[in-house]
């Protein structure tokens, strides 16, 4: 049933961000600073997938039913990993890296590879790249996407995994999933034309389009239930401490 899902909550509109005040590591707060060092070797640079499924951490289990679902999301492994960091929190702090060089103009380029988590340092196989760039109007070379599509771009891919991840695991077979993203940003904050005006974005709305095999509120609460646990839905609606340092 192809479903029309839309929400551009209050949480998404007018968000302020306080000044930078540096980021404290959540293990460091919980006075567990070096707890990271001694995992149990079982569970030190184990991928997720391997992560078996406790049944009884089971939150939601599964419709029955008698066709197979697959959306290509290892959920159990996903179900199982709550259960490996319940025991060993430490192992749940994650640092993922970005790293940005000028190119010319507005142009920029950033390499993602490496980051940290379960207790170990990972290399990607391969990097991946990310260019920035601003449209001509701007008096830029519109070389690539603006820093701010991107941010979009970022949400929508978030939610929309969630809402895979979310139908696989409650025995939903997905067909198409397509989410469209718009931010307001009044560009007289960025000129430093009024103070009053903020940099960035006023208001996000986002609308889903979900053709699956679930009723209008099965796939509504589909939609909910990934907002409650995306990661950029929280990072664009709360506060984010973030420290900016010259070398």
């Amino acid at each position: 049933m192809l479903q029309t899902v839309k929400f551009s909550g209050p949480s998404l509109t007018g968000i302020s961000l306080p000044s930078a005040t540096g980021f404290r590591c959540p293990s460091k707060e919980c006075g567990e600073a070096n707890a990271i060092t001694s995992l149990p070797p079982k569970l030190k640079g184990m991928p997720i997938s391997q992560f078996k499924q406790p049944k009884s951490r089971m939150e939601e289990p599964m419709n029955a039913h008698t066709h197979i679902v697959d959306n290509g999301v290892n959920t159990e492994a996903l179900i199982g990993a709550r259960g490996a960091f319940a025991e060993m929190p430490a192992a749940a702090a994650f640092t993922f890296r970005s790293q940005c060089d000028w190119i010319e103009g507005t142009y920029t380029s950033n390499v993602i590879n490496g980051y940290f988590g379960l207790g170990q340092e990972y290399t990607r196989k391969q990097s991946f790249a990310v260019e920035a760039d601003h449209p001509e109007v701007f008096a830029a070379h519109d070389r690539a996407a603006t820093p701010t599509e991107i941010v979009l771009a970022a949400l929508a891919s978030c939610l929309t995994g969630g809402v895979a991840a979310i139908a696989q695991h409650r025995g939903i077979q997905l067909r198409s999933v397509r989410a469209t993203v718009e931010g307001d940003v009044d560009v007289r904050g960025i000129l430093g034309m009024d103070a009053e005006i903020r940099n960035g974005f006023s208001a996000i709305r986002v609308s889903f389009e979900i053709d699956a095999d679930a009723s209008p509120d099965d796939i509504r609460a589909l939609v909910a239930q990934s907002q409650k646990r995306s990661a950029m839905f929280d990072i664009l609606t709360n506060p984010t401490n973030v420290a900016v340092s010259v070398a």
